[in-house]
């Protein structure tokens, strides 16, 4: 049995690993997850304080500083009026504030936020009505999550002014880390490669397959850039110090052999 590729509609994909319920498109380079929605795993307030709290307790904020000089690069002297979809504690937008507390910032996710001098909204930004228009617009790890890539994207395309700028982070299949877990898992050591494909995340997307679905809701692609992620927000699989010792330390090496060759 196979399901429609959720970025091109390709319906020609086929199972790529049953245990995970992955399925590959070939002709857009897209890997996804089909599993029924009672299965998902669930939003709240555990998801950013327990769940995933390495994540959520070690933001980014090279990162967020890079977006931002894009952002006003792009802009170009234009007063920033920015929606952060997806924006999880908050922690973009409140170490922005900080830089330039100029900025009009807004945040939407299901939890609730408070920060003097940002707006947040709790509500699912998918049924959520956007009134106003933005500048910028902004999502960090949440693409991946989302079953209709189709409808996220269309929605924040709707919600941006004609001269405004999206930025879109997520995961790269094509990584060597996830080239590096898929091998293994083929000779049989499948712990990083069951924690990649994870079924939180619905989407594994490629450089291809987000371009295209980007594309296809009718914006241009201007730049792609390829990073590592901070090793104290790695999410170790054990509690005991030893294996997480062990597993930082590969994924360091990883992070190293990477950045050369910009995967």
């Amino acid at each position: 049995m196979s399901f429609p590729c959720p970025i091109c509609g390709n319906k020609e994909t086929y199972l790529k690993n049953a245990r995970m319920s992955l399925y590959k498109c070939d002709a857009c380079d897209h890997t996804f997850t089909v599993i029924p929605k009672d299965k998902e795993e669930p939003y709240n307030e555990n998801y950013f304080i327990e769940t995933h709290k390495n994540w959520f307790a070690n933001p980014d904020t090279p990162l967020f500083e890079y977006c931002l000089n894009v952002i006003k690069d792009f802009l170009k002297g234009k007063k920033i009026k920015m929606l952060d979809v997806g924006c999880g504690t908050g922690s973009f937008l409140k170490h922005i504030h900080k830089i330039d507390p100029t900025m009009d910032l807004t945040g939407i996710d299901f939890v609730t936020n408070e920060y003097p001098g940002v707006k947040f909204i709790a509500a699912d930004f998918l049924e959520f009505e956007v009134k106003e228009k933005y500048n910028a617009i902004t999502n960090f790890m949440v693409i991946e999550h989302v079953p209709d890539p189709h409808l996220f994207v269309k929605k924040m395309h709707d919600a941006l002014t004609d001269d405004g700028i999206l930025i879109v982070n997520t995961i790269h299949n094509n990584s060597i880390i996830y080239k590096l877990a898929r091998t293994l898992n083929k000779v049989g050591f499948s712990v990083a490669h069951d924690r990649l494909y994870d079924h939180h995340h619905l989407q594994h997307y490629s450089n291809e397959s987000l371009k295209r679905v980007i594309e296809m809701e009718g914006m241009e692609v201007f730049k792609i850039r390829n990073h590592n992620y901070k090793l104290k927000a790695v999410d170790v699989p054990s509690n005991n110090p030893v294996i997480a010792g062990v597993y930082k330390a590969a994924t360091l090496g990883l992070f190293g052999l990477s950045k050369p060759f910009n995967l």
